[in-house]
């Protein structure tokens, strides 16, 4: 048979019974080998240019050519041994194979001369050894070009981009659901909060694509460097099998099939942690329960538009995806109080940071976007510290009962935070504050008060006001109040059935 039958026509290389077996091509009946199969995107004939399909279990193996390299590769090897079987000392066939000189002996050699008591084995097994390591490595190979197609960048990015499109609809649809009713009279506020939406899981999508192509890089770094290794070991296998000596140096098991395993595992458990972390995006998305309850029930609140975008908004805020796939959350919204002689607001609004300085405006909630343009904006002005206006004066004024009545005074935070010391004395066992814009931080001031029953229905206050009154407990801050009235603010009394009942335990009746 021709010299040129016994190598590949696309590569030029030597067919071999290892990693360069000769493959049929099933529409033309030449051969190539599987080599340059597996790296062609499209399999065509060297030979006749034919297209070949794609599917590799169509193509055998040539057992005709197969035999003849098999047959050629003996016939060297029974050549070259012939010319080493005997030992020129002793005479006898070198059968043997010293491991710690890494040489052939013969027996006497091993019983009588320099390699007495030395790790002596059988040629048969030694290639045995050799041979069985190299086919772990083969299959390791394999598997591990198998697991890589899995890693391409592009099919990872399109599976992060699809979950950010499905954020971006979710999100939206919420946003929708919130302005319905009132749509021709905040409509240019709903554009605004779609595009708020768009622009935070946009940049979520730009820090996973970041985070996964560091990692994906750094793992098929490691997944081609290991593959060239082994390649290069089976070459020289093959190399030396054909000379008719031991590759020594691939006797022992080494640490690179370890490694194989560990780049295997590592693999299979980012692809792992990979579809997991899809799944976390999904679940940190608001659901639209979280939403029953808006500023929308209450007319009166249409007069602060701000306060319903800061509202909507402020839940995407406060309520990232928050994983290992990401690393780390978005920033949380900021918050500012005034500080009070009484510990309740300051202790209640943020436990974690005692020591921090606290400014005399007014508490705003605002997503760390709007926060930081407010803040470049404009310079900081003096603080002028506001007075009660004429009729809340004289309701106060005319107050010597058990009942006082500022409802719908558009009070506000920074309004409570000046009327509160100038009715904490005062002997008023009911007090109402309905409708008149205030958030957790206005009523959790309000708590310092000693009346007994506070009506606080028809503000902006949220779940968070019941953890601030149950932080100020824990503390053993001592509170008057034993009755809130919360109806008509922004929590939904299902999520918060269980901190209605644990404040209950605690002497402190809330009505939603």
């Amino acid at each position: 048979m021709s010299q040129e039958l016994l190598h590949c026509p696309k590569c030029q290389m030597n067919f071999d019974k290892y990693t360069r077996t000769p493959q049929m091509l099933p529409k033309c009946g030449h051969s190539m080998c599987m080599q340059c199969l597996k790296e062609s995107c499209k399999i065509i004939c060297p030979e006749d240019g034919l297209l070949q399909p794609t599917d590799l279990s169509l193509y055998p193996i040539n057992q005709a050519v197969l035999r003849i390299i098999c047959k050629t590769q003996d016939n060297d090897i029974t050549q070259n041994q012939d010319k080493l079987q005997q030992c020129p000392q002793h005479h006898k066939l070198l059968e043997l194979i010293c491991i710690d000189d890494k040489c052939r002996i013969c027996a006497n050699c091993a019983l009588f001369g320099i390699h007495k008591q030395h790790n002596i084995q059988n040629a048969e097994s030694v290639d045995k050894s050799i041979q069985d390591n190299l086919i772990q490595t083969q299959h390791l190979t394999l598997t591990i070009q198998d697991k890589v197609k899995l890693l391409k960048l592009p099919l990872i990015n399109k599976k992060i981009h699809d979950q950010i499109r499905l954020c971006i609809k979710q999100q939206q649809t919420l946003a929708e659901e919130q302005f319905k009713e009132i749509i021709n009279q905040i409509l240019a506020k709903q554009q605004k909060v779609l595009e708020e939406i768009e622009q935070k899981y946009k940049l979520l999508e730009d820090q996973f694509l970041k985070k996964e192509t560091l990692t994906i890089t750094s793992i098929l770094d490691k997944a081609d460097l290991w593959i060239l290794g082994s390649n290069q070991k089976i070459q020289e296998y093959h190399e030396t099998k054909v000379k008719g000596e031991i590759a020594y140096s691939l006797l022992l098991q080494d640490s690179s099939n370890k490694q194989g395993k560990q780049i295997l595992e590592e693999i299979d458990d980012y692809l792992l942690k990979f579809q997991n972390n899809l799944q976390d995006i999904v679940s940190a998305i608001p659901t639209v329960n979280q939403y029953e309850q808006t500023y929308f029930d209450e007319p009166n609140i249409l007069k602060d538009l701000s306060i319903i975008e800061q509202s909507f908004l402020k839940e995407i805020d406060e309520k990232p995806p928050h994983n290992e796939f990401l690393g780390s959350s978005l920033p949380e919204s900021t918050c500012q109080s005034q500080p009070s002689s009484n510990n309740i607001s300051q202790n209640a609004i943020s436990p974690q940071q005692p020591h921090q300085k606290r400014s005399s405006q007014q508490f705003v909630l605002v997503s760390p976007k709007i926060q930081s343009r407010q803040q470049s904006a404009s310079p900081k002005k003096p603080i002028v510290k506001k007075k009660l206006n004429t009729k809340i004066e004289s309701i106060l004024f005319n107050c010597n009962g058990d009942y006082l009545d500022l409802s719908q005074q558009d009070l506000g935070d920074e309004g409570i935070m000046i009327l509160e010391e100038q009715i904490r004395n005062k002997k008023v066992k009911i007090i109402k504050f309905m409708r008149n814009r205030i958030s957790d931080v206005g009523a959790i001031k309000l708590m310092e008060l000693h009346c007994q029953v506070l009506y606080l229905q028809s503000n902006v206050i949220t779940e968070k006001f019941l953890d601030m009154i149950m932080n100020a407990i824990q503390k053993q801050i001592q509170i008057h109040i034993k009755t809130v009235y919360l109806g008509q603010n922004l929590i939904n009394q299902f999520r918060v059935k269980k901190k209605i009942e644990d404040l209950k335990k605690l002497g402190i009746s809330i009505q939603i």
